[in-house]
């Protein structure tokens, strides 16, 4: 069964939730005697402080992105020195035995460009044993056992940042869910502190009432129509 995608139970930025979570853990502060009669004490403080802190470590949304473009623009990279490696041997056998000959097929589909990364790693594979069968009777035309070895060592690179572009995926994924759990979790806090604050105020103190009122906008302030 397909899990369901965590989302935010809120609509504050969350750098605004976080920063709602300082006023109201400062405001609990201030109002520690009235809180106290519905069992806000130390260890509920230390519990509301540990849920902010939580959001603390995890990687922003940004930041995990930017790893994500960094490991793709490294595959990128690698990609493009092992293409051209491969156009040259495509260029030498095709200068041998002609392009189309079936021993140059056997070098693999040559339209490398438009493969998929997960296509080119494969038509490589198929590359390496054909070159290295055919060494002798293509040395005329400069492949070397070098240039098969350096072959085979892009290939293998080109391998290794496809899976590590797929394990940055899922390590952002797994990251950001993790994320947005546990800012679930901070809102539940101050939500419950908020409905606290307005039932203990409620129609006795007008100022620290509203000072527990939340709006659930991005901005955490009332929507102003515009004039």
């Amino acid at each position: 069964m397909k899990k369901t995608m965590v989302t935010r139970t809120f609509k504050f930025v969350d750098a605004v939730l976080k920063q709602k979570a300082d006023e109201f853990i400062n405001l609990l502060d201030r109002d520690s005697v009235e809180f106290a009669e519905r069992g806000y004490d130390a260890a509920a403080k230390t519990s509301f402080e540990n849920a902010r802190d939580a959001v603390a470590g995890f990687p922003s949304d940004e930041t995990l992105e930017a790893q994500k473009i960094q490991l793709t623009a490294a595959k990128d990279a690698a990609r493009s020195v092992l293409e051209k490696t491969m156009r040259t041997i495509f260029n030498m056998a095709s200068n041998h035995f002609g392009a189309q000959s079936a021993q140059y097929r056997a070098f693999g589909p040559a339209d490398i460009a438009r493969q998929p990364d997960a296509e080119l790693a494969r038509t490589y594979k198929i590359m390496v044993p054909a070159a290295t069968a055919n060494l002798a009777a293509m040395a005329a035309e400069g492949l070397s056992q070098t240039i098969i070895d350096t072959l085979t060592t892009q290939g293998i690179a080109l391998d290794d940042r496809i899976d590590a572009v797929a394990k940055g995926i899922s390590d952002r994924d797994v990251a950001t869910e993790g994320r947005i759990e546990t800012l679930n979790t901070l809102y539940s806090y101050v939500t419950k502190y908020a409905g606290i604050g307005q039932d203990i105020f409620y129609e006795i103190n007008e100022a620290k009432y509203n000072d527990y009122v939340l709006y659930d906008t991005p901005s955490g302030m009332p929507d102003v129509p515009p004039i």
